[in-house]
């Protein structure tokens, strides 16, 4: 009997000792005792809460305890990129966190701050955003509700994704179920899942857009709200659409080789239906009947593009703003990896040096204060 006492008592211990809370108390690095109010250093399952700017300088995971950064904390990685993974416990960031790589496996995480995976932010557990995400690799197999802002690079979603408010991404792949009931912007986007563009929904594509699985064929578009695709739109298997107030724009070429079928209200540039089909379309489907202000609309899109050049580029670029002003610069590769960021504030032509940049396809991402303009470029 004392034996199983003393047992339990050992076990009492241990589990407090690994629940033990650890709280900032002055800027620092994480393994720095001074940052600490226990002046020690936290281990994972301690449940850690952060009210200062704490830096990592190491990769940190842990499967129990929590991390809590409160409004005015926040976490950062030092000079070399952080890694960051979670099997169990919690995540809760209501100030800044800005590491290389977070990865969500089990657990708990919520956001209402500014979350910044700068290569890649891994979800396989549900986020409930209300704050402001950057990540240039977005990848997410559960469930991922946005209410807040989203950008990056590329985004791949092989879950359910719920969008009310803004999204922008270069790249967008729809392999599972998503919906929009916001704002989406993206360059190019192909659906392969099922997506519902909602009666409040709006989404612009700035690039090329494909509707279809080539695997199963069983890629679905229900457009109920607005669309604006400015370049070349392909729908493979099923466009679809359930009132007649909805708007389906595209501005250059267009093929069908699957069905289009509900009421919706399709429109293409030059004649008003698509320029190539071969699959089927439902007399339900009518051509500019909403639509009419499609062309003007895509002609002002392009009309305010930024336009790049040299294009191959050698040895320097120049950018023509077009009136618009440019805050800032990116050049991006095809990795997502931010490889030249510069603050210009300009709406004058602009003239970047190519300095190291390897040869290779990049993407030039200019943005603006409410909008932000890319373009695929070639280093030779």
């Amino acid at each position: 009997m004392k034996l199983l006492f003393s047992l339990s008592i050992l076990l009492i211990f241990i589990s407090s000792l690994f629940s033990q809370t650890r709280t900032s108390i002055a800027n620092g690095n994480w393994t720095m005792p001074t940052t600490w109010d226990c002046m020690c250093v936290p281990t994972p399952g301690n449940n850690v809460i952060i009210n200062h700017t704490v830096t990592l300088t190491t990769n940190w995971g842990q499967s129990s305890g929590s991390i809590t950064v409160n409004a005015g904390g926040s976490l950062i990685q030092d000079a070399s990129p952080r890694a960051f993974g979670q099997a169990g416990g919690s995540f809760t960031n209501a100030g800044t966190v800005t590491l290389s790589k977070m990865g969500f496996n089990g657990g708990t995480v919520t956001n209402s701050g500014t979350l910044n995976a700068n290569d890649s932010l891994y979800l396989a557990i549900d986020l409930i955003n209300t704050g402001s995400v950057y990540s240039a690799n977005l990848f997410n197999s559960a469930s991922l509700t946005n209410s807040g802002a989203m950008n990056g690079t590329n985004f791949f979603n092989n879950g359910t994704f719920i969008n009310s408010t803004s999204i922008n991404f270069i790249n967008h792949f729809n392999n599972s179920l998503s919906y929009n009931n916001g704002i989406l912007n993206f360059t190019d986007y192909t659906n392969a899942g099922k997506f519902y563009n909602n009666t409040f929904g709006n989404i612009t594509i700035n690039g090329d857009c494909t509707n279809g699985d080539s695997l199963n064929h069983d890629a679905h578009w229900y457009n109920n709200g607005s669309t604006l695709i400015v370049n070349d739109f392909t729908n493979i298997d099923t466009l679809d659409a359930g009132i007649n107030t909805n708007r389906f724009c595209v501005g250059h070429n267009s093929v069908n080789s699957g069905k289009v079928i509900g009421i919706l209200d399709f429109c293409c540039l030059p004649t008003g239906t698509f320029g190539i089909n071969t699959g089927t379309i439902a007399p339900t489907v009518v051509n500019c009947l909403n639509s009419g202000n499609c062309f003007s609309e895509i002609k002002e899109n392009l009309k305010s593009e930024i336009s790049i050049f040299p294009n191959p580029i050698k040895e320097s670029f120049t950018i023509n703003s077009n009136n618009t002003l440019i805050e800032s610069i990116e050049i991006i590769d095809v990795l997502g990896k931010v490889v030249y960021s510069q603050k210009v504030n300009s709406s004058e032509e602009i003239l970047i040096l190519r300095n190291n940049i390897p040869l290779g396809l990049y993407i030039i991402k200019t943005n603006s204060a409410d909008k932000s303009f890319t373009s695929k470029v070639l280093f030779e």
